[in-house]
């Protein structure tokens, strides 16, 4: 196995409650179900830490949530950074009302960061030894981040032979284009926000992927589309879309997390690209099927993987 960094520029601390009932106008009485610390790298951290990844999480932390989100993660056997912030870590919620068998996820922007504190991440990231293998930059950045700080952080670790995954969006997704970056993960309105407004059919849109990918953008690069699997437009030519097996939604958080985990997890076993991306279709079917934020069962990948059905577009 290699070694596995990953950056959280915005983490949470995720609540999960349940209620019988959305009450509209009045109060809504909540069961908390439990709190597990969030964001995107943390996520990815914690998958491919129990998949028996080496990986080290660098991630910001402040106020009372920032401590809290400490406590939690001191108690997980990977090593993590905290740089410290003054402004206090976000939470999100995740409701789920029982009657109708809906998740509502709440989910707010999060802190301002200083210059000193975003500089420390990138500070950070240039000292660890070794040098990753992969590094996966995940999620929204906070406010008083600059929209570049992924691309070029990206470019620099790509410079040191580092395959950087990014997986975020608006401002610092549209600036990432030409940055050495391996891969590049969408949901289908990012990609709109890229600029795409032809048609939504598949072989369109794959399309154009390639052409980004011709261009630049990234020398993969994949769009998930909800329930319908995902959408691959490979460096060597591949054009895919693979879709999995009808699956019942218990919680869909986490689940672009645990697509990149498992797809990077195969990537680090040596697989090739194209099945890395059919297991990380798998892995986000498994996920959804599963309570919290986490990805806790890698047989019920394997299991599920085999069903995924994968076509292939000229």
């Amino acid at each position: 196995m290699g070694n596995v960094a990953t950056v959280t520029m915005n983490p949470t601390v995720d609540l999960f409650a349940e209620t019988e009932r959305l009450v509209e106008n009045g109060k809504t009485r909540c069961q908390n179900t439990s709190h597990e610390p969030g964001g995107g790298g943390i996520n990815v951290a914690r998958n491919l830490h129990r998949f028996g990844v080496n990986v080290v999480a660098i991630l910001t932390a402040g106020g009372l949530q920032g401590e809290r989100l400490k406590r939690t993660l001191k108690r997980e056997a990977f090593t993590s950074h905290f740089v410290d912030i003054q402004d206090e870590t976000r939470q999100s919620l995740a409701v789920t009302e029982k009657a109708s068998g809906k998740l509502y996820h709440l989910v707010f922007p999060g802190p301002e960061l200083q210059e000193s504190e975003w500089q420390q991440c990138v500070d950070v990231f240039e000292t660890l030894q070794p040098t990753p293998d992969y590094l996966v930059l995940s999620g929204s950045l906070p406010g008083g981040v600059p929209t570049d700080f992924y691309s070029n952080l990206a470019r620099s670790a790509a410079d040191g032979g580092t395959r950087v995954i990014l997986d975020t969006s608006g401002k610092a997704l549209s600036s990432s284009s030409r940055t050495g970056i391996y891969l590049t993960k969408l949901n289908f309105g990012e990609f709109l926000d890229l600029g795409y407004s032809g048609p939504e059919d598949y072989a369109s849109v794959l399309e154009a992927m390639g052409k980004m990918v011709d261009q630049g953008l990234s020398d993969n690069l994949i769009i998930t589309l909800d329930a319908d699997g995902a959408l691959l437009a490979s460096s060597v030519g591949e054009r895919l879309h693979a879709r999995p097996p009808e699956t019942r939604v218990i919680s869909h958080v986490g689940a672009g997390d645990s697509f990149v985990s498992v797809l990077v997890y195969q990537l680090d076993r040596g697989q090739a690209m194209a099945e890395a991306f059919r297991y990380g279709v798998a892995a986000a079917a498994a996920k959804v099927s599963t309570p919290g934020n986490q990805l806790t069962d890698l047989e019920k990948v394997e299991s599920i993987v085999t069903k995924v059905a994968v076509r292939e577009h000229q």
